[in-house]
């Protein structure tokens, strides 16, 4: 059966939607009046209290209608009453690409209230920021849409709570700071600071579980306990893994030479001295090329002594290279 709004759920978003008797601009010829009621245009007469409610109650109609459509979990009066609230606050395209719609449709009711927290920013000077109203409004429609859940034991003995850093520090709205505030990026920057301040196990790492939305534009976090790896730790492992990067390099120029040259044999002592030999000669052909006269007798004695010393050098790196067999 189609709910409808209660009386309580009524007074409730009236109280949030605010009073306005005489109409109040906004923008692109857009009049705002009574409790929040849209008029385009001319900006119209002032409302009496009782022509606000009508007016409310007409505006309110489609969303109700749409929480009753789109939800396909069984809900009690306070659910439905914070759910088109929440709705009415948010917009009715956002309500139904939000997580909140898709948790309930899920069964995860404690999910869904907690979803609702995502939707407390409005528009800023510069860019959309935390607004205390509208913290204010979603913790009340959480606390509503809680009301009728069963409680559950939580033993201070045995869940003893502990703080959650991101939940504390990020998710709290930006102080202000008057006429010089800081800009959003370097006021994250501070946080994140904080965060890694606040526990000084938290030395070299720190992750949170984040959560990405599968569908729409919505993104939501869920806060995970801050997780420190000691620096001594991280150093090692980062020491070991240049080690391992380095063998691997080695063992792929000069498979022959792992393990720090133990595999070496005879063969290659042999090939060691045919380069070395091979070196001598073609430093000797090069020094009788240019101290000699330049007659055809040193250029002859300079290239048979180049020509074996190269071949020898070449043949011995060529060895080396291939390994043993």
């Amino acid at each position: 059966m189609p709910h409808t709004m209660s009386a309580t759920g009524f007074a409730f978003l009236r109280k949030f939607e605010g009073f306005h008797a005489k109409p109040a601009p906004l923008d692109e010829g857009r009049w705002v009046v009574g409790h929040n009621h849209m008029r385009t245009g001319a900006p119209g007469a002032r409302v009496t209290l009782a022509e606000a409610k009508r007016l409310l109650a007409a505006d309110v109609a489609p969303i109700e209608a749409l929480v009753n459509k789109r939800v396909k979990a069984e809900l009690t009066q306070s659910q439905f009453d914070a759910l088109v609230s929440f709705a009415f606050s948010i917009g009715a395209e956002a309500f139904a690409q939000s997580q909140v719609l898709r948790r309930l449709n899920a069964g995860e009711f404690i999910a869904a209230a907690c979803a609702m927290d995502a939707w407390r920013k409005g528009a800023g000077k510069d860019e959309p920021e935390v607004l205390d109203a509208l913290v204010c409004r979603r913790t009340a429609e959480k606390a509503m849409f809680l009301k009728d859940t069963p409680a559950q034991a939580a033993a201070s003995a045995l869940m003893r709570a502990q703080l959650d850093h991101a939940a504390s520090i990020l998710g709290a709205p930006p102080a202000p700071h008057g006429a010089d505030a800081l800009k959003p990026r370097r006021q994250i920057g501070m946080r994140l600071t904080e965060i890694l301040r606040s526990e000084p196990a938290t030395e070299a790492l720190l992750l949170t579980q984040v959560v990405v939305a599968d569908q729409g534009d919505e993104i939501t976090t869920a806060h995970a306990r801050p997780v420190a790896r000691r620096y001594d730790a991280l150093r090692d492992a980062t020491r070991n893994a240049y080690r391992e990067v380095q063998a691997q390099r080695a063992e792929r120029s000069l498979p022959w030479l792992k393990d720090g040259g133990a595999m070496a044999t005879s063969e290659h002592i042999g090939l060691g001295a045919l380069m070395l030999l091979g070196i001598v000669l073609f430093v000797l052909g090069v020094s009788l090329l240019f101290s000699g006269e330049g007659g055809m007798v040193d250029l002859v004695g300079a290239a048979a002594l180049i020509t074996p010393g190269l071949a020898a050098s070449l043949m011995a790196i060529y060895g080396l290279r291939r390994g043993p067999h």
